[in-house]
């Protein structure tokens, strides 16, 4: 696995911040080198431009940022964020007639492009090489991020180019697909609408909190139904596929150059595979559903993503498949995107208050920790943002440091082995099978992660494949959010594997509900034992294993998901359902509000410690403590009795 990092990150250069990180403990930072504009039309950073023309670049401009931080904090080292979106010039220089394509928000559009390609690849070499001769012992890794947000977001919902059209046509005769050019909009009006799962739309999509009166109302509203139809729409499915190849193929190719001129002991990360809470516009049509392919290759060594659920009361924890990426030996960083009360906005002008998760110096204090416990817990790597500066209050960078230290130990350590006795699996491939325009097209998962979050026991997730290389044997209760389409393949892998044990599995919507290419309802109930749609939540026996159908995921609620989990035997550490990590070392556990909270243990131990208070308990397996507002707590286990 590769190495760990805890950092700090900001677009801009918040040197003072950078130093007070730095005397807290926190050495390594986070800098961008991007020459082009965000999402709010102003530049990522503060200084200009390397990629000034056609062959043209600007040296001076790439060591800005590493010289004004090194001035000041010489033993500093760097995890170098490289923007690969085309500047302005780029789209503009002879782009006539569909030529050029603005990667950041057409990023599919221009992906199959050899001159983008070619570059982008120049410009890369030239940047990486120079970097290298001129402060390669203080770079310890690059990130490498492109399309909408720098995310490697492909936000043109599938729209064709020359460059896509010609790429498809070449990706079909490969995968032995027949050529039935790239599929219209209209043909998603043939989608399976009376099987969407009905109900209030979900209200965190891409659009929500925007002016989306422009939308065209057929995707604004049902986008022609929430699945796709297996048999009608065979091409449209192949082709969300193909769109998905294409952004990563694209990562690996700039990723096996990178390669080439940088120190063998660097490492290289990309922020890449979402999918664990994502919904409308983000799940196929985004280009994040090939991470396997990814991680499976050599090129990479960990993915970046935000955290998800970061309100005060929510569980955090990543937006990608941790246990996918650890299956692989690969590492996961985390960016905590933490929002504040006294964060500013773009050149100092006012941040977007919607955006403003924490409000007070109890809620960063309590945010903080969290983001310490869960990485700590689930021994992934973490950066704290502050976006364009002053999210960070120089006593929530104290109390950094002391998590600086713990984090210290703590890694010291051997690997620590999780106590999660709930999975919950997802699968990109029967994603594809799902129409991600639809507003309720992230009901499937995002309700499972939200819950979890708040059990009160801990859990893991992971993809479907990765079920043969587990440890299945501590797992109780294994939950399948897109178990749509089950051959025998999927079938094999879940007999032997899942469905032993006494295990409760649990089915969303339709198990084998599409089955040898077709819609099949019927097939449902040969699964899961129960028809499709039954409303009722109703605990099957099998030979030897158990069997829940949920139709509707939005059914559940930490209370009943604490009621199934029980029901499966899953121990529940919290008296109560909020946010709890644990490994076989520590136990983390965040509350949103003031109150008692009781811990209980499976087991008792010697010596229990608070870490960041100090405050012990002896020979015991049960811990009570009372808080006046937000906090987490952060406990060391130690001796079992």
């Amino acid at each position: 696995m590769s190495r760990n990092y805890l950092a700090y990150r900001s677009f801009y250069p918040e040197i003072e911040t950078m130093k007070q990180f730095s005397d807290a403990g926190v050495n390594t930072f986070s800098v961008m080198i991007s020459n082009c504009l965000n999402a709010l039309g102003t530049p990522y950073t503060k200084y200009p431009p390397v990629w000034t023309g056609k062959d043209q670049y600007d040296a001076a401009a790439a060591d800005g940022i590493f010289d004004d931080i090194l001035k000041e904090i010489p033993t500093a080292k760097f995890i170098c964020f490289l923007d690969l979106n085309t500047p302005l010039w780029w789209s503009r220089y002879l782009g006539a007639y569909g030529a050029r394509h603005d990667s950041y928000y057409e990023l599919g559009r221009i992906a199959a492009s050899k001159l983008w390609r070619e570059d982008t690849r120049k410009y890369l070499e030239f940047l990486l090489t120079h970097l290298t001769e001129k402060y390669g012992n203080k770079i310890e890794a690059y990130v490498f991020g492109c399309g909408g947000g720098t995310e490697w977001h492909d936000r043109c919902r599938g729209a064709e180019s020359l460059f896509r059209l010609d790429a498809f046509r070449k990706w079909c005769k490969e995968n032995k697909k027949p050529w039935q050019d790239i599929p219209s909009m209209g043909r998603r009006e043939k989608g399976l609408q009376e099987f969407a799962v009905k109900g209030k739309y979900d209200m965190t999509s891409y659009w929500s909190g925007y002016d989306d009166s422009e939308v065209d109302p057929v995707i604004r509203e049902d986008a022609g139904g929430l699945f796709y139809d297996p048999e009608q729409q065979k091409d449209v499915i192949d082709y969300w596929h193909f769109c998905n190849d294409l952004i990563e193929e694209t990562i690996e190719f700039f990723m096996k150059h990178a390669r080439n001129y940088i120190l063998p002991e660097t490492e290289l990360g990309v922020v890449y595979g979402y999918i664990t809470t994502e919904g409308q516009y983000m799940l196929s049509t985004n280009g994040h559903m090939e991470y396997e392919k990814l991680l499976a290759s050599n090129t990479v060594d960990f993915l970046v993503a935000p955290a998800t659920d970061r309100a005060i009361g929510g569980g955090s924890g990543s937006l990608c498949t941790v246990g996918t990426i650890h299956a692989y030996g690969k590492q996961m960083l985390n960016s905590a995107d933490n929002e504040t009360w006294t964060s500013k906005g773009p050149d100092g002008g006012t941040f977007p208050p919607a955006w403003v998760a924490m409000h007070n110096e109890e809620e960063l204090a309590s945010s903080l920790k969290r983001e310490l416990a869960i990485n700590l817990v689930e021994q992934t790597s973490l950066w704290f943002f502050d976006k364009w500066g002053g999210s960070y209050s120089p006593e929530s960078i104290r109390m950094i440091g002391r998590g600086k230290a713990i984090w210290d130990e703590e890694y010291a350590l051997p690997p620590a082995r999780s106590a999660a006795q709930i999975l919950m699996v997802v699968d990109p491939g029967n994603i594809y099978y799902i129409n991600n325009l639809h507003p309720n097209s992230n009901n499937f998962h995002l309700p499972w992660k939200l819950n979890l979050n708040r059990s009160g026991a801990p859990f893991e997730i992971a993809s479907f494949n990765d079920l043969p290389k587990l440890d299945m044997e501590r797992y109780k209760m294994v939950i399948l959010c897109h178990p749509f389409e089950i051959n025998q393949e999927k079938q094999e892998i879940l007999d032997r594997y899942v469905c032993k044990d006494n295990k409760l599995i649990v089915w969303s919507y339709g198990p084998g509900i599409i089955h040898n290419g077709k819609w099949d309802e019927s097939h449902v109930e040969t699964i899961c034992g129960v028809p499709f749609a039954t409303p009722d939540m109703i605990i099957q026996n099998k030979k030897s294993w158990r069997s829940l159908y949920v139709h509707d995921p939005r059914q559940i609620t930490p209370e009943k998901l604490r009621e199934i989990a029980q029901t499966a035997g899953v121990w529940l550490y919290a008296s109560k359902p909020c946010p709890v990590y644990v490994n076989d070392r520590l136990l983390g556990i965040h509350t949103g509000e003031a109150g008692t909270i009781t811990v209980s243990l499976p087991e008792k131990y010697k010596k229990i410690t608070e870490l960041f208070t100090g405050e012990t308990y002896t020979d015991t397996d049960r811990i009570t403590f009372t808080v006046n507002h937000t906090d987490t707590k952060l406990y060391r286990l130690e001796d079992k009795i």
